[in-house]
């Protein structure tokens, strides 16, 4: 079976790339955290302290080879006939304290988000690691590297129609492979084994990536499930607006193919209906928001339609009360997250070479899973998981 996105390539016509430079001529490349006139106090407090681990901020050079989706139905292969190299993605590499890990999880965020959503600060308790994904895979001995998305963050943003599941994935590669050369700044040499962890987008980006490069040893994907609440849609299209018009992004050279969220409505989209959270943690969600390309969105209906060439173990886990994947209501178009078991059930088909397809289902949550209340649970059954099927050490 040929891999889900393919390797064809095709050249893009004369009007569409003279169209493309003439917006990058307009508005350039840009680089830039999330909500760039966000407040420092209020992004440095959003963020928990890299306790049990000695972490290295640096960038990465990507190959960027973004695809076009022509029409419904066509081949999702098609790709750009080029590779700009002049392209980076930030890469957060944390080693655990006193360990030597031989595994790594690569984590990657979804949209508006960046590599802060696997290191989230407790109000409550801002010295604690309450929702951090990150601390909780050093204690179990692991090494993480967090990444920006291309186009999120502090990685760079090349023109928004070039962020789109091609590029992402190539991208994500391109670290995977450092990752085992031992190239990213701060390693200690390479690493034997490499587990993607994604969330939401992040997950659908770890998803393709492993299908299409199939280099690594463990897939576990978070917030995210093949089926839609008949809602999301709808939600996602209408609760963004072009990012230049917001004012946490004012003055950055975003082109219109660049979303952010609307103001005040975080709650609505990654939160409800759950309840489960401290909205201090909502607060700073909503002040500190990132971006989304229209790009990133096209093609998502078709590419969620197609069976996979994983041929890894896969992990599921989502919240009961995810309202963009799983269903809320009797007549409903999302994934019946009523149990690990209906999960699986519905997503088997999905991966038909994977040796294993296992969930798990956190009562209580909704869609931004490490910012509940029940972030431990998830956190635990996560690393346990992954300890066996690729083992921190040895």
């Amino acid at each position: 079976m040929r891999n889900p996105l393919g390797t064809a390539r095709h050249r893009t016509g004369l009007v569409t790339v003279a169209a493309l430079a003439a917006v990058t001529a307009l508005v350039g490349p840009g680089v830039a955290s999330a909500g760039p006139n966000s407040d420092p106090a209020v992004v440095a407090a959003s963020v928990a302290p890299d306790n049990g681990r000695t972490c290295t901020t640096s960038e990465l050079p990507v190959d960027l080879q973004p695809g076009v989706v022509v029409a419904p139905g066509s081949d999702l292969g098609v790709t750009f006939d080029r590779e700009r190299n002049d392209q980076f993605v930030v890469v957060k590499l944390c080693l655990p304290d006193g360990a030597a890990p031989r595994a790594v999880q690569v984590l990657t965020h979804g949209i508006t988000y960046d590599h802060r959503y696997w290191n989230i600060a407790d109000p409550a308790d801002p010295g604690a690691d309450t929702y951090s994904w990150e601390a909780a895979a050093a204690e179990a001995g692991y090494a993480t590297a967090a990444i920006d998305r291309i186009g999120n963050g502090e990685s760079s943003r090349p023109l928004s129609a070039f962020v789109d599941i091609t590029s992402n994935s190539t991208a994500l590669h391109n670290v995977v492979q450092a990752l085992r050369e031992g190239s990213v700044e701060g390693q200690q040499g390479g690493f034997d084994r490499v587990a993607l962890v994604g969330h939401s987008y992040g997950s659908f980006t770890s998803m393709i990536a492993a299908s299409r490069f199939q280099d690594v040893d463990a897939v576990l994907l978070t917030g995210y499930t093949h089926r839609v609440n008949n809602r999301t849609p709808v939600a996602i299209e209408t609760g963004i607006y072009p990012a230049f018009l917001d004012p946490q992004f004012a003055g950055e050279p975003l082109d219109p193919g660049y979303a952010t969220p609307r103001p005040g409505t975080h709650r609505g989209l990654f939160y409800a209906p759950g309840t489960d959270v401290d909205p201090r943690i909502i607060e700073r969600d909503e002040a500190t928001k990132g971006t989304v390309t229209q790009s990133e969105l096209a093609n998502f209906p078709l590419v969620q339609t197609t069976v996979l060439d994983i041929d890894v173990p896969v992990f599921l886990l989502n919240g009961d009360n995810d309202g963009i994947f799983c269903n809320q209501e009797l007549i409903d178009l999302g994934t019946d997250c009523s149990s690990a078991e209906r999960v699986v059930e519905q997503e088997r088909p999905f991966f038909p070479k994977a040796p294993s397809v296992e969930a798990y289902v956190v009562q209580g949550p909704g869609h931004d899973l490490n910012a509940f209340f029940q972030a431990p649970e998830a956190f635990e059954v996560s690393m346990d998981w992954l300890q066996g099927v690729v083992p921190a050490t040895g």
